[in-house]
Protein backbone atom coordinates (compact mmCIF):
# COMPACT_ATOMS: atom_id res chain seq x y z
CA UNK A 1 0.00 0.00 0.00
CA UNK A 2 1.34 3.16 -1.27
CA UNK A 3 2.79 5.99 1.30
CA UNK A 4 1.21 10.04 1.50
CA UNK A 5 3.77 12.69 2.33
CA UNK A 6 3.11 16.19 2.65
CA UNK A 7 5.51 18.33 0.55
CA UNK A 8 6.14 22.49 1.10
CA UNK A 9 7.09 24.64 -1.58
CA UNK A 10 7.04 28.39 -2.46
CA UNK A 11 4.20 29.93 -3.25
CA UNK A 12 5.68 31.70 -6.53
CA UNK A 13 6.87 28.27 -7.13
CA UNK A 14 5.90 26.53 -10.62
CA UNK A 15 5.35 22.30 -10.22
CA UNK A 16 5.92 20.75 -13.39
CA UNK A 17 2.44 18.76 -14.83
CA UNK A 18 4.64 16.23 -15.60
CA UNK A 19 4.65 14.77 -11.73
CA UNK A 20 0.77 14.12 -12.03
CA UNK A 21 1.68 11.30 -14.22
CA UNK A 22 4.29 10.00 -12.08
CA UNK A 23 3.70 6.55 -10.38
CA UNK A 24 4.39 5.79 -6.58
CA UNK A 25 7.81 3.97 -7.59
CA UNK A 26 8.45 7.14 -10.08
CA UNK A 27 7.81 9.42 -7.52
CA UNK A 28 10.08 7.67 -5.07
CA UNK A 29 13.06 7.60 -7.56
CA UNK A 30 12.47 11.41 -8.27
CA UNK A 31 12.81 12.16 -4.72
CA UNK A 32 15.56 9.70 -3.99
CA UNK A 33 18.45 11.61 -6.93
CA UNK A 34 17.34 14.59 -6.34
CA UNK A 35 17.80 14.24 -2.76
CA UNK A 36 21.47 12.75 -3.30
CA UNK A 37 22.64 15.48 -5.89
CA UNK A 38 21.20 18.04 -3.37
CA UNK A 39 23.58 16.50 -0.56
CA UNK A 40 26.58 16.44 -2.70
CA UNK A 41 26.10 19.95 -4.17
CA UNK A 42 25.58 21.03 -0.52
CA UNK A 43 28.78 18.95 0.56
CA UNK A 44 30.73 20.74 -2.25
CA UNK A 45 29.54 23.98 -1.31
CA UNK A 46 30.12 23.36 2.16
CA UNK A 47 34.17 23.24 1.86
CA UNK A 48 34.55 26.18 -0.46
CA UNK A 49 34.62 29.80 -0.14
CA UNK A 50 32.50 32.20 -1.97
CA UNK A 51 35.89 33.19 -4.23
CA UNK A 52 36.42 29.66 -4.83
CA UNK A 53 32.40 29.27 -6.05
CA UNK A 54 32.72 32.29 -8.28
CA UNK A 55 36.02 31.12 -9.90
CA UNK A 56 34.78 27.60 -10.64
CA UNK A 57 31.80 28.99 -12.14
CA UNK A 58 33.18 31.59 -13.85
CA UNK A 59 35.84 29.04 -15.80
CA UNK A 60 32.67 26.32 -16.41
CA UNK A 61 31.01 29.51 -18.19
CA UNK A 62 34.36 30.41 -20.47
CA UNK A 63 33.96 27.09 -22.22
CA UNK A 64 30.20 27.94 -22.71
CA UNK A 65 30.80 31.26 -24.58
CA UNK A 66 33.63 29.87 -26.50
CA UNK A 67 31.67 27.19 -27.52
CA UNK A 68 28.77 29.93 -28.47
CA UNK A 69 31.88 32.07 -30.14
CA UNK A 70 32.16 29.45 -32.52
CA UNK A 71 28.64 28.56 -33.38
CA UNK A 72 28.02 32.00 -34.14
CA UNK A 73 31.39 32.51 -35.95
CA UNK A 74 30.11 29.29 -37.77
CA UNK A 75 26.46 30.59 -38.51
CA UNK A 76 28.13 33.90 -39.89
CA UNK A 77 30.35 32.12 -42.38
CA UNK A 78 27.56 30.08 -43.36
CA UNK A 79 25.33 33.13 -43.96
CA UNK A 80 28.24 35.25 -45.86
CA UNK A 81 28.31 31.86 -47.84
CA UNK A 82 24.60 31.76 -48.86
CA UNK A 83 24.30 35.42 -49.38
CA UNK A 84 27.72 35.46 -51.86
CA UNK A 85 25.29 32.04 -53.56
CA UNK A 86 22.53 34.06 -53.58
CA UNK A 87 24.01 36.88 -55.58
CA UNK A 88 25.52 35.01 -58.20
CA UNK A 89 22.74 33.03 -58.99
CA UNK A 90 20.73 35.95 -59.16
CA UNK A 91 23.17 37.87 -61.65
CA UNK A 92 23.05 34.87 -63.49
CA UNK A 93 19.29 34.33 -64.20
CA UNK A 94 19.36 38.59 -64.50
CA UNK A 95 22.35 37.66 -67.58
CA UNK A 96 20.14 35.84 -69.26
CA UNK A 97 16.96 37.36 -69.04
CA UNK A 98 19.32 40.90 -70.49
CA UNK A 99 19.84 38.00 -73.51
CA UNK A 100 16.98 36.71 -73.98
CA UNK A 101 15.39 40.50 -74.03
CA UNK A 102 17.88 41.28 -77.05
CA UNK A 103 16.91 38.45 -78.77
CA UNK A 104 13.47 39.13 -78.48
CA UNK A 105 13.98 42.75 -79.72
CA UNK A 106 16.39 41.05 -82.89
CA UNK A 107 13.43 39.08 -83.79
CA UNK A 108 10.28 41.59 -83.31
CA UNK A 109 12.98 44.21 -85.45
CA UNK A 110 13.02 41.21 -88.19
CA UNK A 111 9.55 40.40 -87.88
CA UNK A 112 8.56 44.39 -88.54
CA UNK A 113 11.06 44.71 -91.40
CA UNK A 114 9.92 41.22 -93.22
CA UNK A 115 5.42 42.26 -92.04
CA UNK A 116 5.52 45.71 -93.07
CA UNK A 117 4.28 45.86 -96.94
CA UNK A 118 1.99 42.80 -95.68
CA UNK A 119 0.54 44.65 -92.89
CA UNK A 120 0.31 47.59 -94.62
CA UNK A 121 -1.49 45.85 -97.61
CA UNK A 122 -4.15 44.45 -95.92
CA UNK A 123 -4.46 47.65 -93.83
CA UNK A 124 -5.58 49.79 -97.06
CA UNK A 125 -7.82 46.66 -98.45
CA UNK A 126 -9.58 46.96 -94.95
CA UNK A 127 -9.83 50.57 -95.56
CA UNK A 128 -10.98 50.62 -99.00
CA UNK A 129 -13.21 47.93 -98.35
CA UNK A 130 -14.67 49.89 -95.45
CA UNK A 131 -14.78 53.00 -97.94
CA UNK A 132 -17.15 51.27 -99.70
CA UNK A 133 -19.17 51.00 -97.27
CA UNK A 134 -19.51 54.13 -96.37
CA UNK A 135 -19.62 55.18 -100.10
CA UNK A 136 -23.32 53.10 -100.17
CA UNK A 137 -24.49 54.42 -96.88
CA UNK A 138 -23.76 57.66 -98.03
CA UNK A 139 -25.78 57.07 -101.20
CA UNK A 140 -28.41 56.03 -99.34
CA UNK A 141 -28.62 58.40 -96.81
CA UNK A 142 -28.71 61.28 -99.65
CA UNK A 143 -31.39 59.16 -101.28
CA UNK A 144 -33.27 59.28 -98.29
CA UNK A 145 -32.48 63.00 -97.39
CA UNK A 146 -33.98 63.28 -101.08
CA UNK A 147 -37.55 61.91 -100.51
CA UNK A 148 -37.67 63.76 -96.98
CA UNK A 149 -37.43 66.63 -98.99
CA UNK A 150 -40.11 65.63 -101.90
CA UNK A 151 -42.47 64.86 -98.96
CA UNK A 152 -41.93 68.13 -97.31
CA UNK A 153 -42.98 70.15 -100.29
CA UNK A 154 -45.40 68.34 -101.25
CA UNK A 155 -46.85 68.46 -98.01
CA UNK A 156 -46.42 72.65 -98.00
CA UNK A 157 -48.32 72.20 -101.39
CA UNK A 158 -50.83 70.24 -100.11
CA UNK A 159 -51.48 72.52 -97.04
CA UNK A 160 -51.28 75.15 -99.32
CA UNK A 161 -53.92 74.21 -101.35
CA UNK A 162 -56.05 72.58 -98.64
CA UNK A 163 -56.25 76.07 -97.35
CA UNK A 164 -56.94 78.20 -100.62
CA UNK A 165 -60.07 75.19 -101.45
CA UNK A 166 -61.08 76.81 -97.94
CA UNK A 167 -61.00 80.22 -98.69
CA UNK A 168 -62.85 79.97 -102.08
CA UNK A 169 -65.16 77.63 -100.93
CA UNK A 170 -66.10 80.24 -97.25
CA UNK A 171 -66.01 83.53 -100.52
CA UNK A 172 -68.79 81.25 -102.14
CA UNK A 173 -70.64 80.84 -99.24
CA UNK A 174 -69.90 84.66 -98.14
CA UNK A 175 -71.40 86.35 -101.14
CA UNK A 176 -75.31 85.58 -99.27
CA UNK A 177 -74.23 89.03 -98.35
CA UNK A 178 -73.90 90.85 -101.15
CA UNK A 179 -77.56 91.92 -100.74
CA UNK A 180 -76.32 93.62 -97.25
CA UNK A 181 -76.19 97.67 -97.00
CA UNK A 182 -72.40 98.37 -96.95
CA UNK A 183 -70.92 94.94 -97.55
CA UNK A 184 -66.99 94.23 -98.38
CA UNK A 185 -65.19 91.75 -98.10
CA UNK A 186 -61.76 92.40 -97.50
CA UNK A 187 -59.21 89.35 -98.05
CA UNK A 188 -56.03 89.70 -95.31
CA UNK A 189 -54.60 85.95 -95.42
CA UNK A 190 -51.42 87.19 -96.41
CA UNK A 191 -51.61 89.66 -93.13
CA UNK A 192 -50.48 88.40 -90.06
CA UNK A 193 -52.69 88.44 -87.01
CA UNK A 194 -55.50 89.76 -89.45
CA UNK A 195 -57.24 86.22 -89.88
CA UNK A 196 -57.79 85.00 -93.38
CA UNK A 197 -61.01 87.88 -94.15
CA UNK A 198 -62.37 90.78 -93.00
CA UNK A 199 -66.05 91.13 -93.72
CA UNK A 200 -67.49 94.97 -94.04
CA UNK A 201 -70.74 96.18 -92.61
CA UNK A 202 -72.52 98.76 -92.22
CA UNK A 203 -73.17 98.18 -88.59
CA UNK A 204 -69.85 96.47 -88.07
CA UNK A 205 -67.07 94.51 -88.96
CA UNK A 206 -66.21 90.69 -88.91
CA UNK A 207 -62.83 89.07 -88.70
CA UNK A 208 -63.56 85.78 -90.70
CA UNK A 209 -61.16 82.43 -90.58
CA UNK A 210 -62.33 79.49 -93.08
CA UNK A 211 -60.38 75.72 -91.82
CA UNK A 212 -60.98 73.45 -94.28
CA UNK A 213 -59.34 70.21 -91.95
CA UNK A 214 -60.10 66.29 -92.50
CA UNK A 215 -60.00 66.59 -88.58
CA UNK A 216 -60.99 68.64 -85.63
CA UNK A 217 -59.91 72.22 -85.87
CA UNK A 218 -57.05 72.22 -82.85
CA UNK A 219 -57.29 74.52 -80.08
CA UNK A 220 -54.14 76.30 -80.95
CA UNK A 221 -56.13 77.70 -83.64
CA UNK A 222 -58.62 78.82 -81.27
CA UNK A 223 -56.38 80.51 -79.47
CA UNK A 224 -54.95 82.10 -82.59
CA UNK A 225 -58.68 83.62 -83.99
CA UNK A 226 -59.07 84.88 -80.04
CA UNK A 227 -55.21 87.12 -80.08
CA UNK A 228 -56.39 88.35 -83.51
CA UNK A 229 -59.39 89.87 -82.35
CA UNK A 230 -57.66 91.20 -79.22
CA UNK A 231 -55.34 92.60 -81.70
CA UNK A 232 -58.38 94.41 -83.95
CA UNK A 233 -60.07 96.13 -80.96
CA UNK A 234 -62.16 97.98 -83.66
CA UNK A 235 -63.72 94.39 -84.21
CA UNK A 236 -66.65 93.03 -82.41
CA UNK A 237 -66.92 89.76 -83.74
CA UNK A 238 -65.02 87.05 -85.25
CA UNK A 239 -65.89 84.07 -87.25
CA UNK A 240 -64.01 80.42 -87.19
CA UNK A 241 -65.73 78.36 -89.52
CA UNK A 242 -65.00 74.63 -89.76
CA UNK A 243 -66.40 73.96 -93.48
CA UNK A 244 -65.77 69.64 -93.19
CA UNK A 245 -64.99 68.97 -89.48
CA UNK A 246 -65.71 70.41 -85.93
CA UNK A 247 -64.00 72.55 -83.30
CA UNK A 248 -62.32 70.70 -80.30
CA UNK A 249 -64.03 71.42 -76.93
CA UNK A 250 -66.94 73.39 -79.16
CA UNK A 251 -68.43 71.04 -81.06
CA UNK A 252 -71.81 70.73 -78.78
CA UNK A 253 -73.88 72.82 -81.04
CA UNK A 254 -73.51 73.86 -84.52
CA UNK A 255 -73.15 77.63 -83.80
CA UNK A 256 -71.45 78.57 -80.07
CA UNK A 257 -70.06 81.52 -78.65
CA UNK A 258 -66.97 83.09 -76.58
CA UNK A 259 -66.80 85.79 -75.14
CA UNK A 260 -63.26 87.04 -74.85
CA UNK A 261 -64.07 90.43 -72.91
CA UNK A 262 -67.24 92.50 -72.44
CA UNK A 263 -66.91 93.27 -76.49
CA UNK A 264 -65.31 90.90 -78.37
CA UNK A 265 -66.92 87.78 -79.34
CA UNK A 266 -65.94 84.92 -81.34
CA UNK A 267 -68.42 82.61 -83.11
CA UNK A 268 -67.50 79.24 -83.53
CA UNK A 269 -69.20 77.38 -86.45
CA UNK A 270 -68.83 73.58 -86.84
CA UNK A 271 -69.12 71.53 -90.44
CA UNK A 272 -70.60 74.45 -92.18
CA UNK A 273 -70.26 72.56 -95.46
CA UNK A 274 -72.57 69.69 -94.38
CA UNK A 275 -75.43 72.11 -93.99
CA UNK A 276 -78.07 71.65 -96.52
CA UNK A 277 -77.88 75.46 -97.21
CA UNK A 278 -74.55 76.80 -95.50
CA UNK A 279 -75.27 80.23 -96.80
CA UNK A 280 -78.64 80.54 -94.61
CA UNK A 281 -76.59 79.29 -91.79
CA UNK A 282 -74.33 82.20 -92.27
CA UNK A 283 -77.17 84.55 -92.49
CA UNK A 284 -78.48 83.22 -89.10
CA UNK A 285 -75.13 83.93 -87.42
CA UNK A 286 -75.22 87.61 -88.77
CA UNK A 287 -78.26 88.24 -87.18
CA UNK A 288 -77.61 87.02 -83.93
CA UNK A 289 -74.30 89.23 -83.98
CA UNK A 290 -76.42 91.86 -85.01
CA UNK A 291 -78.93 91.38 -81.77
CA UNK A 292 -75.48 90.90 -79.68
CA UNK A 293 -74.47 94.01 -81.12
CA UNK A 294 -77.01 96.26 -79.77
CA UNK A 295 -76.14 94.80 -76.16
CA UNK A 296 -72.66 96.00 -76.79
CA UNK A 297 -73.62 99.42 -77.88
CA UNK A 298 -76.65 99.99 -75.25
CA UNK A 299 -74.80 101.18 -72.24
CA UNK A 300 -77.66 102.00 -69.97
CA UNK A 301 -78.79 98.69 -68.48
CA UNK A 302 -79.44 97.99 -64.88
CA UNK A 303 -76.91 96.71 -62.30
CA UNK A 304 -78.69 93.52 -61.97
CA UNK A 305 -77.82 92.51 -65.16
CA UNK A 306 -74.30 93.49 -64.73
CA UNK A 307 -74.33 91.07 -61.24
CA UNK A 308 -75.68 88.44 -63.26
CA UNK A 309 -73.21 88.83 -66.23
CA UNK A 310 -70.64 88.97 -63.41
CA UNK A 311 -71.99 85.69 -61.75
CA UNK A 312 -71.49 84.19 -65.30
CA UNK A 313 -68.15 84.97 -65.70
CA UNK A 314 -67.10 83.34 -62.38
CA UNK A 315 -69.04 80.58 -63.48
CA UNK A 316 -67.44 80.51 -66.47
CA UNK A 317 -63.73 81.17 -65.44
CA UNK A 318 -64.69 78.20 -62.62
CA UNK A 319 -65.39 76.20 -65.98
CA UNK A 320 -62.29 77.47 -68.02
CA UNK A 321 -59.88 76.28 -64.90
CA UNK A 322 -61.33 72.65 -65.53
CA UNK A 323 -60.62 72.60 -68.88
CA UNK A 324 -57.15 74.42 -68.61
CA UNK A 325 -56.24 71.53 -66.37
CA UNK A 326 -57.59 69.08 -68.98
CA UNK A 327 -55.70 70.70 -71.78
CA UNK A 328 -52.77 70.09 -69.56
CA UNK A 329 -53.29 66.37 -68.71
CA UNK A 330 -53.80 65.83 -72.23
CA UNK A 331 -50.66 67.39 -73.23
CA UNK A 332 -48.86 65.46 -70.66
CA UNK A 333 -50.76 62.08 -72.73
CA UNK A 334 -49.28 63.73 -76.15
CA UNK A 335 -45.83 64.13 -75.03
CA UNK A 336 -45.51 60.93 -73.83
CA UNK A 337 -47.01 59.24 -76.91
CA UNK A 338 -44.53 61.60 -78.63
CA UNK A 339 -41.37 59.97 -76.88
CA UNK A 340 -42.99 56.70 -77.41
CA UNK A 341 -43.38 57.31 -81.47
CA UNK A 342 -39.61 58.47 -80.94
CA UNK A 343 -38.33 55.58 -79.26
CA UNK A 344 -40.09 53.13 -82.05
CA UNK A 345 -38.44 55.39 -84.87
CA UNK A 346 -34.83 55.26 -83.53
CA UNK A 347 -35.59 50.75 -83.25
CA UNK A 348 -36.81 50.90 -86.88
CA UNK A 349 -33.66 53.23 -88.15
CA UNK A 350 -31.21 50.88 -86.01
CA UNK A 351 -33.34 47.94 -87.86
CA UNK A 352 -32.77 49.56 -91.47
CA UNK A 353 -29.50 49.99 -90.86
CA UNK A 354 -28.71 46.51 -89.86
CA UNK A 355 -30.10 45.21 -92.79
CA UNK A 356 -28.43 47.81 -95.03
CA UNK A 357 -25.67 46.35 -93.46
CA UNK A 358 -26.38 42.81 -93.91
CA UNK A 359 -26.93 43.41 -97.27
CA UNK A 360 -23.75 44.67 -98.18
CA UNK A 361 -21.65 42.20 -96.23
CA UNK A 362 -23.35 39.57 -98.19
CA UNK A 363 -22.51 41.23 -101.39
CA UNK A 364 -19.39 41.15 -100.31
CA UNK A 365 -18.84 37.86 -99.16
CA UNK A 366 -20.60 36.80 -102.89
CA UNK A 367 -17.53 38.96 -104.19
CA UNK A 368 -15.02 37.27 -102.20
CA UNK A 369 -16.09 33.70 -102.81
CA UNK A 370 -15.85 34.59 -106.51
CA UNK A 371 -12.82 36.27 -106.90
CA UNK A 372 -11.06 33.30 -104.80
CA UNK A 373 -12.69 30.58 -107.33
CA UNK A 374 -11.63 32.59 -110.25
CA UNK A 375 -9.16 34.70 -109.80
CA UNK A 376 -4.72 34.32 -108.86
CA UNK A 377 -1.49 36.43 -108.86
CA UNK A 378 0.65 36.25 -111.59
CA UNK A 379 3.83 37.67 -113.02
CA UNK A 380 4.30 41.43 -113.42
CA UNK A 381 3.96 41.30 -117.17
CA UNK A 382 0.21 39.66 -116.64
CA UNK A 383 -2.84 42.57 -117.40
CA UNK A 384 -6.24 41.76 -117.32
CA UNK A 385 -9.28 44.43 -117.66
CA UNK A 386 -11.96 45.06 -115.61
CA UNK A 387 -14.67 44.63 -118.52
CA UNK A 388 -13.07 41.21 -118.81
CA UNK A 389 -13.93 40.20 -115.29
CA UNK A 390 -17.32 41.76 -115.70
CA UNK A 391 -18.31 39.50 -118.57
CA UNK A 392 -17.02 36.50 -116.31
CA UNK A 393 -18.79 37.72 -112.99
CA UNK A 394 -22.12 38.52 -115.15
CA UNK A 395 -21.92 35.25 -117.25
CA UNK A 396 -21.77 33.45 -113.87
CA UNK A 397 -23.86 35.22 -111.25
CA UNK A 398 -26.48 36.11 -113.65
CA UNK A 399 -29.10 35.49 -111.22
CA UNK A 400 -27.47 37.18 -108.40
CA UNK A 401 -26.90 40.64 -109.93
CA UNK A 402 -30.53 41.16 -110.64
CA UNK A 403 -31.67 40.23 -107.18
CA UNK A 404 -29.13 42.27 -105.80
CA UNK A 405 -28.95 44.85 -108.43
CA UNK A 406 -25.55 44.52 -108.82
CA UNK A 407 -24.61 47.27 -111.05
CA UNK A 408 -20.76 47.81 -113.22
CA UNK A 409 -19.65 50.27 -111.21
CA UNK A 410 -20.10 48.66 -108.03
CA UNK A 411 -18.70 45.68 -109.41
CA UNK A 412 -15.14 48.05 -110.29
CA UNK A 413 -15.22 49.22 -106.65
CA UNK A 414 -15.13 46.00 -105.26
CA UNK A 415 -12.19 45.21 -108.14
CA UNK A 416 -10.54 48.59 -106.37
CA UNK A 417 -10.87 47.13 -102.61
CA UNK A 418 -9.58 43.67 -103.57
CA UNK A 419 -5.65 44.91 -105.15
CA UNK A 420 -3.50 47.64 -104.74
CA UNK A 421 -3.76 51.11 -105.99
CA UNK A 422 -0.38 51.02 -107.55
CA UNK A 423 -1.99 47.63 -109.66
CA UNK A 424 -5.28 49.85 -111.84
CA UNK A 425 -4.15 51.24 -115.19
CA UNK A 426 -6.62 53.84 -115.95
CA UNK A 427 -7.23 53.72 -119.51
CA UNK A 428 -8.14 57.64 -119.09
CA UNK A 429 -8.82 60.72 -117.07
CA UNK A 430 -12.50 59.89 -116.38
CA UNK A 431 -12.31 57.37 -113.08
CA UNK A 432 -15.73 55.81 -114.03
CA UNK A 433 -14.49 54.05 -117.53
CA UNK A 434 -12.72 50.87 -117.51
CA UNK A 435 -9.35 50.25 -116.30
CA UNK A 436 -6.48 47.63 -115.98
CA UNK A 437 -5.25 45.42 -113.59
CA UNK A 438 -1.47 44.07 -113.37
CA UNK A 439 -0.50 40.87 -111.90
CA UNK A 440 -3.48 39.00 -111.67
CA UNK A 441 -5.10 36.88 -114.20
CA UNK A 442 -8.30 34.81 -114.48
CA UNK A 443 -8.22 30.70 -113.59
CA UNK A 444 -8.41 28.31 -116.47
CA UNK A 445 -12.40 26.20 -115.42
CA UNK A 446 -11.87 22.84 -115.06
CA UNK A 447 -12.07 19.75 -117.61
CA UNK A 448 -15.24 19.34 -115.90
CA UNK A 449 -16.57 22.51 -116.39
CA UNK A 450 -15.42 22.92 -119.70
CA UNK A 451 -17.71 19.40 -120.56
CA UNK A 452 -20.69 21.27 -118.53
CA UNK A 453 -20.10 24.01 -121.30
CA UNK A 454 -19.85 22.43 -124.36
CA UNK A 455 -22.93 20.17 -123.37
CA UNK A 456 -24.95 23.17 -122.93
CA UNK A 457 -23.65 24.37 -126.10
CA UNK A 458 -24.49 21.43 -128.19
CA UNK A 459 -28.07 21.64 -126.02
CA UNK A 460 -28.61 24.57 -127.07
CA UNK A 461 -27.64 24.29 -130.65
CA UNK A 462 -30.07 21.31 -131.03
CA UNK A 463 -32.79 23.38 -129.79
CA UNK A 464 -32.09 26.48 -132.12
CA UNK A 465 -31.89 23.99 -134.96
CA UNK A 466 -35.37 21.61 -133.83
CA UNK A 467 -37.08 25.08 -133.42
CA UNK A 468 -36.01 26.15 -137.42
CA UNK A 469 -37.40 22.96 -138.98
CA UNK A 470 -40.58 23.29 -137.18
CA UNK A 471 -40.59 26.88 -138.54
CA UNK A 472 -39.98 25.83 -142.18
CA UNK A 473 -42.76 22.24 -141.70
CA UNK A 474 -45.27 25.17 -140.66
CA UNK A 475 -44.74 27.32 -143.06
CA UNK A 476 -44.59 25.19 -146.01
CA UNK A 477 -47.78 23.37 -144.61
CA UNK A 478 -49.41 26.85 -144.83
CA UNK A 479 -47.77 27.37 -148.27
Amino acid sequence: MPKTIHLTVPNDGTIPDIIATFSPEETLLMLKIGSDCLREGRNALAGMSQTEIYNKIKDESKEEVKKIELDLMVQREIASQMEEKIRLMYAGQLEQVKKQLEITREQLKHYETENKGAIQTEIEKIREKYDLLLQEKEKKLDKMNENYEKMLVQSHKSTSLKGSDGERTFCEYAETFMDFKGFEIIDKHTQGGEGDFHLHFEEFDVLADAKNYKKKVPVDQREKIKKDLVKNEHLHFAWLVSLNTSIEKYDKAPIMYEWINTTQCVVYINNLSSFEDPKKILRIVWFTCKELYKLIEDVHFDETELTDLREKNYKLMDKLKGIRKTVREINTSMNATKNLIQVMDDELRGILETETNDIITSNISLFDEWWDQNIETAGDGTVVSSTDLWSRFKQENKTVITEMEISTDKFKNYIKSKVPLSSIILRNKNSNSAFDIKCIKMKQPAAEDIADVQEKIVVELNTEVIKKTKKIVKGAAQG
